[in-house]
């Protein structure tokens, strides 16, 4: 068995700047917050917890608990009570079969609310899901969220907050089918014997107008306003948006990525080396492992210094492996792990023979 490891520790006094970004002006959001998609630490906030309409961005949490529950390929016939659903739609009628996948593609592109239906009644009955929902806030911790529908309509107990959004939309993007489906520009369903063909284009103009945007949901109705979510990554920064009641929506998303890209700045972290590791019984008392060049990385320009952390075996008795991983390099800022590295052997540590049979030895 291999011997716990230690800690050696070296500060590094990279001189880091403090952010030159000011106010966001202009801003039209009602409520509104710009948040680090690594952490959720909350960049720029106005009202993020107050309790506002969602709108279609909690079409966000239908699909992700459809996402996690059903197979993409189970198919769905659409019931009558999914048809004529008030709000923006995919036409569905009584009868037609889409597999799980194109609904939801329908769901996050057309932002339609039948869909929206379908999936739901699919997915443990319409109360079930929205149990599930429910459900799924209380686990991620989406304390002032609360469900009533799929859809988005307008319910008194049907409420979220732009922050609550904001770690919602986070985790949704770990989803790879979530990504991709969200990060869309269109879908095309081809007709087939019981359902007409459908076209689905993704409201999110983002997409299209700024460079970095990968995802996000839409929202309207009268009572609710513009409601939009968004997540954007780019050169080692991963940020998320969410704006409600914004008349200007579009221009706040661009103002807020703009804020939070003069945040970061990149930085070279001093990775290259030779560490050791001291070997018991070997032909050589050290292991050694080599890095050759520095590592580059995106950092809060404001975050404070960055702490190098060895973590490595006292000692380890011989043979040592060539490829063996005897350690690892990690660096912080703060509390905030922002770097790791593996360290591995270079070369094999034989051991002595005579120790060996000593160690043996002794061992009986």
């Amino acid at each position: 068995m291999r011997r716990a490891v230690f800690a050696v520790v070296f500060s590094i006094l990279l001189s880091l700047t403090a952010s030159s970004a000011g106010e966001i002006s202009g801003i039209s959001a009602e409520t509104a917050v710009l948040v680090d998609a690594s952490d959720n630490e909350v960049l720029f906030a106005r009202g993020a917890e107050q309790k506002m309409q969602p709108a279609s961005m909690t079409k966000i949490m239908t699909a992700i608990i459809v996402i996690e529950n059903c197979e993409p390929n189970a198919e769905i016939t659409v019931s009558r009570n999914c048809t004529g659903i008030e709000g923006s739609s995919a036409y569905l009628m009584a009868g037609e079969v889409f597999t799980v996948e194109e609904l939801l593609y329908a769901l996050l592109l057309q932002s339609a609310n039948d869909a929206a239906c379908a999936l739901a009644e699919f997915c443990g009955g319409y109360d079930g899901f929205i149990e599930k929902m429910n459900g799924k806030a209380s686990e991620l911790g989406l304390k002032n969220t609360h469900y009533a529908n799929p859809h988005g309509l307008p319910d008194e107990n049907h409420y979220s907050t732009a922050y609550d959004t904001a770690v919602l939309l986070c985790f949704c993007m770990k989803n790879p089918v979530f990504r991709k489906i969200s990060g869309s520009v269109d879908y095309v369903t081809e007709p087939g014997e019981n359902r007409r063909g459908r076209y689905f284009t993704n409201h999110n103009k983002l997409l299209y107008v700024c460079d970095g945007v990968c995802g996000g949901k839409t929202g309207y109705t009268a009572s609710s306003g513009r409601c939009l979510c968004s997540y954007y990554e780019k050169d080692g920064v991963s940020l998320c948006a969410v704006t409600m009641n914004a008349p200007r929506d579009w221009d706040d998303h661009a103002r807020l990525y703009d804020y939070g890209k003069s945040l970061y700045e990149n930085v070279s972290l001093d990775t290259a080396g030779v560490y050791k590791l001291h070997i018991v019984g070997g032909v050589s008392d050290t292991a050694e492992c080599t890095v050759d060049e520095d590592a580059k990385i995106t950092v809060k320009k404001n975050g404070g210094n960055i702490k190098k952390v060895i973590y490595m075996r006292r000692f380890e008795y011989a043979p040592v492996y060539a490829g063996e991983r005897i350690g690892s390099l990690l660096y912080f800022q703060g509390d905030k792990m922002i770097y790791t590295a593996p360290l591995y052997a270079d070369n094999k540590v034989e051991a002595e023979k005579s120790d060996v049979r000593n160690f043996l030895k002794w061992k009986r």
